[in-house]
């Protein structure tokens, strides 16, 4: 044993004192430059910094190699990590067969040292895609000497510049002042290269769903790949545009956002022993992960999270193809979901019947959230019928499972939420079914059965602010909420869960 560990020393110090031999032959004649033949004298942090320059620049020229030599007609460069941006989605919607550079720049040098070369090899696309860090860029390396320059000698090529959107942890760290100067930096940025015609600049700081959901991050400048790809979608649309025109409200509404979260921190802890059930139909069960009602309450709660929805489902029965709230019940009661499949695109609600069954048996307590109503309306299912307890109609089947729920998890919170404002029907008002209902009288439903049993109700029709005017900027379609008003949606369900538990 002591022979081995004597020789393991031994390889370590002549491998320690290899390293120090080569720093001296590299790093010596270099400082021994600066500090002789009446040169001023440079810093060692200095030459590391232009040793690590020369390091990596060699990478990224490979990079630029590989891309020349492809049948690329997009090259995706970035100041920022863009690892999940997936180019598949740039072929897929826009033809752009895209090389996406690996390898991010880090200052203002790299990217001036990566766009020289790309010129000195005329590898210059027909479209450049550049993520852009304005705190990046040093003084010594300014926009106006390398990246305007290229688009100025460029005009064929199209050029869209990708703001950075960092979390707001990466806000809020900052000192006061420090990030209002760092919001200054994109504004000048976006001043100089907006002027340009052959230039599209996107900016999503201003965006509270992606910015204040830390939960859309695999870190503080790099969203997850399903956020990536929403903000291609986006961009895609020609959405989150930056113009002249609108570049100093957006800007100022990103500093009136960053603010507010810097001031209130809207964060709910103390509900680790709680369980949050959410059931319903689409607007739960057809998104998942941060982008998911559940997953911003989930994120801005310390508390665990089932999704229960169900992409079609209604309270009420009536449609053989899909299951009504009533089977879900029926099958959490006998802890097996397999006889109500699985929502096509969505979670699987029926796997979370044996859980929500353990939960019942064991008398936790949970919070449960009831959602359902719009595919009631959308299916022409009634919202009353004759008989209280009518599971084929929406008062009837909501009443049924009210009274259910209640008698499963008696140590329970029930909580009734209104369906979300829709665009579908003539914003709900044209009549369906034998009886003529129209959707705002199965929303009417709701708020009484709430008065009969006295629960409390989260209203998503009304509460939201969505009307005839705004709905296209939350709405996604003609009845889901988009990526703004499910983060809007999972804010309310967390500032009532404030008030329900504390």
């Amino acid at each position: 044993m002591k022979r081995k560990w004597a020789k393991r020393v031994a390889i370590t110090t002549i491998l320690l004192s290899g390293t120090m031999i080569l720093l001296l032959i590299i790093v010596e004649p270099r400082l021994m430059r600066t500090m002789t033949g009446g040169h001023s004298a440079r810093s060692v942090r200095g030459i590391m910094a232009d040793l690590r320059y020369e390091r990596r620049i060699k990478l990224i020229r490979e990079e630029m190699d590989t891309f020349k030599s492809g049948q690329y007609s997009a090259l995706f460069l970035s100041l920022y990590p863009i690892q999940t941006y997936d180019t598949y989605y740039l072929s897929y919607w826009r033809g752009l067969e895209a090389f996406r550079a690996e390898m991010y720049m880090e200052s203002g040098r790299e990217l001036a040292g990566t766009l020289a070369y790309l010129e000195q090899q005329d590898s210059i696309p027909d479209f450049i895609l550049l993520g852009l860090d304005p705190e990046c860029l040093e003084e010594e390396y300014p926009l106006e000497d390398s990246l305007l320059q290229l688009i100025r000698q460029t005009p064929g090529t199209e050029y869209e510049i990708l703001f950075v959107n960092p979390a707001i942890s990466y806000w809020t760290q900052k000192e006061e002042g420090e990030w209002q100067a760092a919001l200054d930096r994109y504004e000048e940025a976006a001043e100089l290269l907006g002027q340009e015609e052959n230039v599209k600049l996107f900016f999503a700081c201003d965006k509270e769903w992606l910015v204040c959901n830390e939960g859309n991050y695999v870190e503080e400048r790099m969203p997850t790949e399903d956020v990536a790809t929403t903000l291609l979608a986006y961009y895609t649309r020609g959405e989150y545009l930056l113009t002249e025109e609108n570049r100093g409200q957006r800007l100022d509404s990103a500093r009136e956002l960053i603010a507010n979260w810097r001031r209130n921190d809207r964060k709910l802890t103390g509900l680790s022993e709680r369980t949050l059930v959410f059931m319903g139909d689409s607007t739960f069960g057809n998104f998942s992960g941060s982008l998911a009602i559940t997953g911003v309450v989930e994120e801005l709660t310390d508390a665990r999270v089932i999704n229960c929805g169900y992409g079609g489902m209604a309270a009420a029965y009536g449609d053989p193809e899909c299951p009504a709230l009533g089977n879900l019940l029926q099958a959490i009661e006998q802890g097996d979901g397999s006889s109500i499949g699985r929502a096509e695109g969505g979670p699987p609600a029926a796997d979370a019947a044996a859980e929500l069954k353990r939960l019942a048996d064991a008398g936790e307590e949970t919070v449960i959230f009831l959602d359902f109503g719009i595919n009631d309306y959308v299916k022409g299912f009634p919202a009353v019928g004759d008989e209280p307890y009518d599971c084929d109609t929406y008062a009837g089947a909501m009443r049924s499972g009210i009274e259910k729920l209640q008698a499963m998890f008696p140590n329970g919170r029930l909580v009734l939420v209104t369906p979300n404002f829709i665009r579908y029907n003539n914003f709900g008002t044209n009549p369906v079914g034998e009886r003529g209902f129209v959707f705002a009288d199965y929303v009417d439903v709701l708020g009484k059965l709430a008065e009969e049993y006295s629960l409390p109700v989260l209203d998503l029709y009304m509460g939201l602010g969505i009307n005839q005017g705004n709905f296209a900027d939350f709405l996604q379609d003609e009845i889901h909420p988009n990526e703004m008003s499910r983060f809007n949606m999972g804010l309310k369900i967390v500032g009532m869960l404030r008030d329900l538990v504390s």
